[in-house]
């Protein structure tokens, strides 16, 4: 057996420089090189460029491995060195696969002229060119096995291809045979009628894909083909380039026509050789690069042994052709050809005419020679003795260095995330990782725009766009979508209607064009932060007003007069602090949606409040408030309208009642009442509310006759508290009124009474806001032991002995649409859906006017259309509303209702007392003491 025998001489030396070089240029900077014998020789001093010889080992005589070093005529010899090298490029033998140098063994039968060496090199034969391809496509197919490599060669197979085929047609249907030859070649087919991959496939698609498929696949390999297009075009792009073939301006398929079995011969053979061997390399090129990471990683470089080389067996033609296409080119490839004769090629020369040289040493003179295009600048030789006798020493031949034979090269083991084992998990990690960035981002991008934390689809989707979490509020415009806009469960099926019924509304109006679409945006300043039910009920009552309102209109029979209304939900943050980030993007929404026409609701009267008024106005748009009751809030804007009376009539009303019961002598309870009162109002400055109020009640019950003490407490909780104010108010005998805030405030203000005179409480009466912590059953029922009062603007049925029509009307549908309407602790009694609703049909009966009088409708048409709403001077335009009648008084002056209803409502043992309830509206079914508003102008 070969690898039983004595290595001959040299062969140390070839080892130990192929050892040098077999690795891949960046691993080997890496690592260096480690010998038996311990020494270390580093590799950097070779490394100059990436350049790599052609191993040229020349014995003679040839050791064939049989007895007479012969073989036999027609058989394939491998020379003893060479498969001594293979045997050595297998550290573990058989046993370990992956441990083997990638490397192919060509062996060639032995045709080895008698004459002697060449002056110059021999002009190629055909022969000469059938012999290279034999060579050729034995080298291919070995180096195609994976463990040789398991390179692809695509090049050299389409040039391999056209050889073959045959077009004998007239030259110009050869052209369009040749065509749909390639892309026969291409899906698969692999004759003229044979059924092709592609058309076994075709069958398989759905129809219109098949009709798609029968020019765009043609299309695209008619791309492919041409070679001018980049990435796509592959090989026929590299063939298109090559000048081994003579040519004129033509393109590829004119190329590969002269490259066809009907007129290769008509070629030169040698530049067929030049273009055999230039495929053969590009392809080794094109395998070896690390063009993606997530390639086949060679770490080492394809090793190549052919021999017994010889001018006939095509052996001296590759290395010709190799050196050649190296000069040529000037590019690096990555092939170590390793060959072995009896003689230098392609010359034929002795090896006495080469003297022995180092690789460093080759490396010294390469790129020199390879610029003048010398074919000896490739060769690096290695001269083989026979391993029982010592040759005698050539004339000018340095002494042999003496090496000890290093250990069998073994592969060498790439990075591990460019081997399957560390490839495919470091590439589904990095799957993870974008998957994960993706719907983290979609998640984050989500909580970022107030989503419900799920997973926002980035660049598909994101419905929640309009909502953004800003300095941990909520903010924004959401059609109720947003679910977390208000976060409060007691909102969610409010907010669940209004989406309902929007989506009702979109189909309506595609199914009734006629008739117009009025958008209204409610407007809250709610904290979503606070998960506190009772926080929302103010908002959750006007928006299930709202609710109602789009219900009826979108019960209503179809009339081109009659608008589907449209619901959006809009919040700027506790107190408006965020008015001037949500007012610029309603605005933006009504410049892209002219059906946006009014903002509804507005729950607090503050500076803020009036900032945010402001700025709708400059956007164009109408504010119809419903609950607001400051006096400066109408002389904020003119497109700023209301549903509630002012403080002023509030405090009207309060003066009148007080100087009711002071005709008695006695509060509602029947406790003696003393002549005085005390008035106790928010110290912050920014609640216009609690200040107006304040000083409304304090004018009229001075003017009353009534000495008045104003008292101050902060919310915040510094000095004098609510809770302290409501122990101050037990040393106050006669009238407390409390014109702070229902919500937090009252509660506190009636837990420090409790605490202090539970049983000897004041007779305490409360503004309108209280009617917000009234509304919440749950929190106002526990309060038993403090009786008082309080004004409201509008009654829930529960609060009246005996409910008008037009009240019993709205509760109804108000409890069909809200079941836990019907519940203690769902049911609404403090009138805010009551007055949001008037505030929407108030922009309802605006609409319908203005298509009455076929006038566009916008935000400034709108708010004109509002202000028309009165009885005054017989336009017969005014309306019975759930809390009252809406009548503007006909000036555009006034933006308020004239002798809008105000109520007593008496709070006893944690309930409302219906029948006590006194209602102060219009002079007719009012009592006499109630005051009314100067007539209209």
């Amino acid at each position: 057996m070969a690898d039983e025998r004595r290595p001959p001489q040299g062969f140390d030396r070839l080892v130990s420089e192929l050892a040098a070089v077999y690795r891949r240029r960046s691993l080997t900077r890496r690592r260096g090189l480690s010998w038996k014998s311990g020494r270390l020789l580093p590799p950097r001093r070779y490394l100059r460029d990436e350049a790599l010889p052609i191993f040229a080992c020349v014995e003679d005589p040839l050791d064939l491995g049989t007895r007479d070093r012969t073989a036999k005529p027609g058989q394939h010899a491998l020379p003893v060195v060479l498969a001594l090298l293979a045997d050595h490029l297998k550290p573990a033998g058989e046993s370990a696969p992956q441990r083997q140098v990638p490397h192919a063994v060509v062996p060639l039968e032995d045709k080895s002229p008698a004459d002697g060496p060449d002056t110059a090199l021999k002009e190629v034969s055909f022969d000469d060119l059938g012999e290279l391809v034999k060579l050729l496509d034995r080298a291919t197919v070995g180096l195609n096995v994976s463990l040789a490599g398991g390179y692809d060669f695509a090049r050299y197979d389409l040039v391999r291809w056209l050889m073959r085929a045959s077009f004998p047609d007239p030259k110009p249907r050869r052209r369009t045979q040749l065509r749909r030859a390639l892309y026969r070649r291409a899906v698969g087919g692999d004759g003229e009628g044979a059924e092709g991959l592609w058309a076994k496939l075709q069958d398989q698609l759905p129809g219109w894909l098949q009709v798609l498929s029968l020019w765009l696949i043609p299309a695209f390999f008619w791309l492919r083909h041409s070679g001018r297009v980049p990435l796509i075009s592959g090989p026929y792009r590299w063939l298109r380039g090559q000048s081994y073939v003579p040519r004129g301006d033509d393109g590829v398929f004119d190329l590969a026509l002269r490259l066809t079995a009907d007129h290769w011969e008509e070629q030169d053979p040698e530049w067929l050789a030049g273009l055999l061997v230039g495929a053969f390399l590009e392809d080794l090129r094109s395998g070896f690069r690390p063009a993606v990471w997530i390639g086949r990683y060679r770490a080492t470089h394809p090793i190549l042994m052919v021999g017994p080389i010889s001018r006939t067996n095509g052996g001296y033609l590759l290395v010709r052709m190799v050196a050649a296409v190296r000069n040529d080119t000037q590019r690096f490839d990555p092939l170590l050809l390793v060959t072995a004769g009896r003689k230098v090629p392609p010359l034929a020369g002795e090896p006495e005419s080469s003297p022995s040289e180092s690789l460093a040493e080759w490396r010294a003179r390469q790129h020199r020679e390879s610029l003048r295009r010398r074919i000896g600048a490739w060769l690096l030789i290695f001269s083989i003795g026979s391993p029982r006798t010592a040759r005698r020493p050539r004339r000018n031949a340095r002494p042999a260095t003496q090496l000890e034979l290093p250990d069998r090269l073994e592969n060498v083991p790439g990075p591990l995330l460019r081997k399957p084992r560390g490839r495919w998990p470091a590439l589904a990690l990095v799957l993870m990782l974008i998957a994960g960035s993706y719907l983290g981002l979609g998640v984050l991008q989500d909580r970022r725009h107030c989503g419900g934390g799920e997973l926002s689809w980035q660049l598909y989707e994101s419905a929640t766009a309009t909502v953004t979490k800003v300095d941990g509020d909520c903010v924004g415009v959401t059609d109720g979508t947003n679910a977390l806009l208000f976060p409060s469960q007691s909102f969610a099926p409010v907010r669940a209607k209004i989406l309902e019924q929007n989506k009702r509304a979109a189909e309506l109006s595609r199914a009734q064009p006629e008739r117009p679409v009025a958008t209204l945006i409610f407007m809250a300043s709610a904290d979503d932060r606070s998960l506190d039910a009772g926080v929302f009920t103010a908002e959750r009552e006007q928006l299930a007003g709202l609710a109602v309102a789009q219900a009826v209109q979108l019960n209503k029979p179809q009339q081109r007069y009659e608008p589907i209304l449209r619901v959006l939900i809009a919040n700027a943050g506790p107190r408006f602090k965020h008015a001037a980030r949500v007012a610029e993007q309603i605005g933006r929404l009504a410049a892209g949606d002219p059906t946006i026409v009014a903002v509804v609701g507005m729950t607090e009267s503050r500076r803020s409040t009036a900032e945010m008024i402001q700025r709708l106005a400059a956007a164009g748009l109408p504010t119809v408030a419903a609950t607001l009751t400051a006096d400066s809030m109408v002389d904020v804007s003119r497109m700023y309208l209301q549903i509630s009376p002012l403080n002023r009539r509030e405090a009207a009303v309060a003066a009148a009642h007080v100087r009711n019961l002071l005709a008695t002598g006695k509060d509602p309870f029947g406790r003696p009442l003393a002549r005085r009162a005390t008035v106790y109002k928010s110290d912050d400055p920014n609640d216009t509310y609690s200040q107006n109020l304040a000083k409304d009640v304090q004018l009229e019950l001075t003017a009353a006759g009534v000495p008045v003490a104003l008292k101050s407490y902060s919310p915040s909780g510094t000095e004098l508290d609510a809770n302290r104010a409501g122990r101050d108010a037990c040393d106050r005998r006669g009238i407390v009124f409390f014109a702070g805030r229902g919500q937090v405030d009252f509660e506190s203000f009636l837990g420090g009474v409790q605490d202090r005179c539970r049983t000897n409480a004041p007779y305490i009466l409360a503004g309108d806001d209280v009617t917000k912590w009234a509304a919440d059953r749950s929190v106002s029922a526990r309060n038993r032991s403090v009786d008082f009062q309080y004004l409201a603007l509008s009654l829930a049925p529960d609060l009246l002995a005996d409910a008008p029509p037009e009240s019993s009307d709205f509760y109804g549908r108000l409890a069909d649409l809200f079941p836990y309407e019907t519940t203690d602790r769902g049911r609404s009694l403090d009138g805010h859906a009551a007055l949001s609703y008037d505030a929407a049909y108030s922009v309802v009966l605006a609409v319908s006017y203005l298509r009455r009088d076929s006038i566009a409708v916008n935000g400034g048409t709108v708010w004109s259309a509002l202000q028309s709403i009165t009885d005054a001077a017989g336009a017969q335009r005014a309306y019975q509303g759930v809390t009252g009648r809406i009548d503007y008084g006909g000036s555009v002056l006034r933006r308020v209702p004239v002798n809008k209803p105000v109520a007593v409502v008496t709070f006893q043992h944690g309930r409302p007392v219906p029948t006590a309830t006194v209602v102060c509206g219009a002079r007719a079914g009012s009592p006499a003491w109630c005051p009314v508003d100067a007539a209209p102008n």
